[in-house]
């Protein structure tokens, strides 16, 4: 059997390679992404082409196209009437709640005011009731004193201890106006807090709802404003960016694309793998709309391939932690070998693991095959290795194999 620093070089070389496929996986996304700011940039420019023609010559449109557009265009409109009146019921809501909120801090402040004064009525009396008991305490005091003069103290102990229980009662009184006074006082304190808790959350709560309303406000204001650029816009967008034309295959003999090197048919505008242009723009409405609809199809190839290329970069990098992550813990286990009187633990990878880990072998070399390049192809890639490879349960059998491994030499051997 092997040993520790065995199965931590196996996390660190299948790291290694998982690290290696990420930095193919990103250039190949970096790649997809930069042919994909071409695409929509030529679009935006066959689309602009198009409006032009579409709004110099409506009824010289063919007919098709036409009504096309004459439906697209009840769609959008009655869509965008739709957004507007959420909005301006959200508007509404907003500032409702803002008024609510006011209204509700002017009510509690009333309240909070009232309930000062009150309170502060009360102390004042109890004050009064204090100050009143000091003077009868000191008039007591007096009296004594006055008993207690000279030979009086004598005639009149009896007196005195009858004045004793007096004074006691008056201490008791004057001792309890005190603790009442510094209750009076402590809710006192507690209800400005929690009126101040209260009227802070109140007022961030009106900002929020402010701020909200006027966003709610200016969306409303740029709808209206803009309502007809909007309508011809979406309409346009919604009918030319359903077509698709379907690339040729190319024959032997057809020229190659500058970019890429792949033959593309003589009948292609663009690149059929990435999308590089290969003719001049054709600016009138019959190539325009054979243009856009060619890029359609290419700007559709490129964001699938770079939404595949997304979820892959995540699961992988994902599988990259979880091998740091475990490869630390087998690290800290080997630390205790080295630091207490145990025995060298003998302990090989899991033939589950080891099987599932050639997978990784497998995926990096498809990563920097030049066929990935086509976005189609790489996108039926990625989608069939998560579907049937980085699944999570094969992710987490993968890791669990290994731990439970892990756990149960260590229990065998160091007990």
């Amino acid at each position: 059997m092997g040993r520790l620093s065995e199965f931590i070089g196996y996390l660190a070389n299948r790291s290694a390679l998982m690290g290696e496929c990420e930095k193919q996986l990103s250039a190949l996304q970096s790649k997809y992404e930069t042919f994909f700011s071409e695409v929509t940039r030529v679009r935006e420019s066959e689309l602009e082409q198009l409006t032009a023609h579409i709004v110099a010559d409506r009824r010289g449109l063919p007919p098709s196209l036409d009504e096309a557009l004459t439906r697209a265009e009840r769609e959008v409109t009655r869509e965008l009437d739709e957004k507007l009146r959420k909005l301006r019921a959200d508007h509404q809501a907003a500032l409702a709640l803002a008024e609510e909120l006011r209204q509700s801090s002017r009510s509690d402040e009333q309240t909070a005011r009232k309930a000062n004064v009150e309170l502060d009525a009360e102390e004042e009396a109890l004050k009064a009731g204090s100050a009143e008991l000091m003077s009868q305490i000191d008039a007591h005091n007096a009296r004594i004193r006055e008993l207690a003069h000279g030979f009086g103290f004598f005639f009149n102990f009896f007196r005195m201890r009858g004045f004793a229980a007096e004074r006691r009662q008056l201490e008791e009184r004057q001792a309890d106006l005190a603790a009442r006074i510094e209750q009076l006082r402590r809710r006192w304190e507690t209800a400005a807090q929690e009126h101040t808790k209260a009227e802070s959350e109140r007022q961030a709560q009106w900002v929020a709802q402010q701020a909200e309303a006027a966003a709610l406000q200016a969306k409303i204001e740029y709808l209206e404003s803009a309502r007809p650029k909007l309508v011809l816009r979406s309409t346009i967008e919604r009918v030319l960016f359903q077509f698709q034309r379907q690339p040729q295959q190319a024959a032997p003999g057809d020229p190659p694309c500058p970019r890429c090197k792949t033959p593309n048919p003589a009948a292609h505008y663009f690149c059929a793998i990435c999308a590089q242009r290969l003719k001049p723009d054709r600016p009138d409405l019959e190539g325009s709309i054979e243009e856009i609809a060619e890029l359609n199809l290419h700007h559709q190839r490129f964001a699938e391939g770079m939404r595949a290329g997304q979820e892959l970069i995540g699961l992988v990098r994902g599988v990259i932690s979880g091998l740091e992550a475990f490869s630390r813990s087998v690290q800290s286990v080997q630390a205790n070998e080295s630091r207490y009187p145990l025995p060298k633990l003998q302990i090989d990878v899991p033939e589950s693991s080891v099987t599932f880990g050639h997978h990784f072998e497998r995926l990096n070399a498809a990563a920097g095959q030049d066929l990935s390049l086509h976005p189609v192809e790489f996108a039926a890639q990625a989608a069939a290795t998560i579907r049937d490879v980085l699944t999570e349960q094969n992710i987490k059998s993968y890791f669990e194999a290994m731990g439970e491994e892990l756990s149960r030499q260590a229990k065998a051997q160091w007990g």
